[in-house]
């Protein structure tokens, strides 16, 4: 466990004491206190004038330093069963939704949300979970700002702490809470799934509040904060080639590489092998198309790809791989209209100029690895802990509870390379037990979704199948869906760090594939 220092930034003074996990409930810290430690949420239900199954009298509910704001029933429409909607607010500003459904299995699948959060995920795309029994949790990482920014971090370390981790606790202990005063018991198996920030928050519940899950999906996650802020920074001070001239490199990668898993189909399988040298892409002397890159472009892609290092060889980040700019380039696609920064510099500068220094004019091209790293790790991981450590993890697999991380091959907004490490340090620290844990790398898959790849898949079916049955997810079953609901294809989906290779058969049907290891050389 990190031992919390004080750390003057700026003009600041942030003093955090360690945070202990006891059962459900934190003891105090220097930053937020728990809202309502289990003993007192069992009091205050006693308490509490309401009745079991009415969702109208959850509005009487009283947990401490909660608002109940909103309470409703939804009735029923398509596919979609009734349920009560619960909306609150736990001190200061983590604003909670809950939605009870009328047919409940007795689970509880707590969602994370994304990118700086500030606003409660829609929920209403969950609605097949609400069919199979799942309540569901989610909310806004703390604090409010419905434009997704950075402001409200500013000399905020409660909101920023809450973002980085308290308001998971928050939102599951009030969900168990409405959960156990409107069915009258506690869930029998709670979950939780995150994909970006909602797959670092899952390492971080799972690291720093095991008692509250079963089970636990961390998608695109990352434990290496500090090491993604150093690269949105460096990637941020390159001059990035055009979208145009980065799909026709992307082509070219595509065209060297996807016959590697044995069928010519617009997706590089078996990513680990593609070797492409973006050099190679050099317009000749006087040309400059959107076909070739120039001498400056291809030492901004190379800068990217290549990993990012201190004086004495230490990795601070790995480099970015395969990204298709027809799905978002990570690190070089622009947000908002034009003129507006990358979103490499939006993410940079959220997080050096309203956490690590607090000061919106500090400019992220400034930033050096070399002299900045230290204050970022001191701030981002030793104050707040950001980054979910390998030993509590491990010790969450210790407990038999279970894991699933995955990352598609083509994120380029964090790095499946980077998550693969993290995940191998984590197995190892749990020894024999690191069997509790899983990890896929789907091919042709972008930030989350997106990408020429298979990228609908059914982790918390796999999850829940392996809590609840005693069956571990090998193959899964992925698969491709186009705008109008239509699979294109499927694939397996392999476990790391098999891919899937074409032997026979229908090219868009996952039967025709199979699962093999990385030095796989098919038939003679």
């Amino acid at each position: 466990m990190r031992t919390k220092p004080v750390v003057r930034i700026g003009t600041m003074v942030r003093s955090v004491r360690t945070q202990h996990h006891f059962a459900a409930a934190l003891l105090l810290s220097a930053v937020f206190v728990l809202p309502f430690p289990l003993p007192s949420v069992r009091a205050a239900n006693r308490a509490a004038v309401f009745t079991a199954g009415d969702c109208s009298s959850l509005s009487t509910l009283a947990l401490p330093d909660t608002v109940i704001t909103t309470v409703a029933s939804v009735p029923a429409q398509g596919g979609v069963p009734g349920y009560c909607r619960v909306l609150a607010t736990v001190s200061p500003e983590t604003d909670i939704e809950v939605r009870l459904p009328d047919a409940w299995q007795a689970r509880l699948l707590h969602l994370g949300g994304a990118g700086l959060d500030g606003a409660i995920p829609n929920l209403n795309g969950s609605g097949s979970r609400l069919q199979q029994g799942y309540a569901l949790a989610a909310s806004n990482g703390g604090h409010r700002d419905p434009s997704r920014g950075p402001t409200r971090f500013l000399d905020n370390p409660v909101i920023v702490e809450d973002y980085a981790h308290g308001a998971a606790v928050k939102t599951v202990l009030f969900a168990k809470a409405i959960i156990r005063a409107y069915y009258g018991q506690p869930p029998t198996y709670s979950y939780f799934e995150g994909c970006s920030a909602g797959g670092r928050v899952a390492f971080n519940a799972a690291a720093r509040y095991a008692t509250e899950y079963d089970g636990i999906v961390a998608a695109a996650p990352t434990r290496n904060m500090a090491g993604a802020i150093s690269e949105w920074a460096h990637a941020a001070q390159q001059h990035p080639p055009s979208v145009a001239k980065l799909t026709s490199m992307y082509q070219s990668e595509v065209a060297q590489c996807d016959a590697d898993d044995g069928l010519v189909d617009g997706i590089i399988g078996n990513a680990a092998k593609c070797r492409f040298e973006v050099a190679s892409r050099r317009c000749p002397d006087g040309v400059d198309t959107d076909e070739c890159l120039n001498d400056d472009e291809i030492a901004a892609v190379t800068a990217i790809r290549s990993k990012l290092t201190v004086a004495n060889g230490k990795t601070v980040y790995p480099g970015f791989g395969i990204g298709n700019p027809g799905t978002g380039f990570g690190v070089f696609m622009p947000v908002g209209p034009p003129g507006s920064p990358t979103f490499a510099s939006f993410l940079s500068t959220a997080f050096l100029s309203y956490i690590v220094y607090s000061d919106p004019a500090y400019d992220p091209a400034s930033y050096a690895v070399t002299h900045d790293l230290t204050t970022v790790e001191n701030v981002v991981e030793q104050v707040y802990d950001f980054s979910a450590e390998a030993r509590p993890l491990a010790d969450y697999l210790r407990s038999g509870k279970k894991m699933i991380v995955w990352q598609g091959a083509e994120d380029t907004l964090l790095s499946h390379v980077d998550t693969i490490k993290a995940f191998g340090e984590m197995v190892e620290a749990a020894g024999k037990h690191g069997e509790n844990a899983r990890l896929y790398i789907p091919p042709g898959v972008n930030h989350c979704f997106g990408g020429p790849g298979a990228d609908r898949f059914d982790m918390i079916a796999a999850l829940a199948d392996w809590v609840e049955n005693g069956d571990p997810p090998g193959t899964l079953s992925a698969s491709k869906v186009d705008a109008a609901g239509n699979v294109r294809f499927t694939r397996p989906l392999c476990e790391y760090p098999k891919y899937p290779h074409y032997v026979s058969g229908a090219p868009a049907a996952a039967s025709s594939f199979r699962c093999v290891g990385p030095g796989y050389r098919g038939k003679p």
